[in-house]
């Protein structure tokens, strides 16, 4: 998912739209048991004035993708919040999308040993695709 962030960052900084489809089916190296503690630990953190105020972790893996690519993109500047808004992520492949006119990534097919998906890290964090 990185890699792909990484390419999805820089097309975004160079001006263009980007739809990533499919976002659930994207491969995370490591097993899912270190992704949930890691993630375990980040949801538990609090703010002690105001436990209101604490950041908060999405659950979606749509969400998810975007505030991945959303830590490497320049946030508090107009260019990086114009190309956040440039980018949309869908966890599913919508009715409407015609893949004929995508682009996809021959390199993101390989899969290593130890790795899991975005859609299965997100289960384990009680998020329920639509059916």
């Amino acid at each position: 998912m990185g890699r792909l962030a990484t390419k999805v960052a820089k097309m975004l900084l160079a001006g263009e739209e980007v739809m990533v489809v499919g976002v659930s089916d994207a491969v995370v190296t490591g097993s899912l048991s270190q992704h949930v503690a890691n993630l375990n630990s980040l949801k538990h953190q609090k703010r002690k004035t105001n436990p209101e105020h604490s950041p908060k972790y999405p659950r979606v893996p749509h969400m998810m993708f975007k505030r991945v690519v959303r830590g490497m993109l320049p946030k508090k500047t107009s260019r990086g919040r114009e190309a956040l808004h440039r980018l949309k992520a869908f966890s599913e492949i919508p009715e409407k999308f015609d893949m004929k006119t995508a682009t996809t990534f021959k390199e993101f097919a390989k899969r290593p040993a130890r790795s899991t998906t975005l859609g299965a890290i997100c289960r384990a964090f009680s998020y329920k695709p639509a059916a």
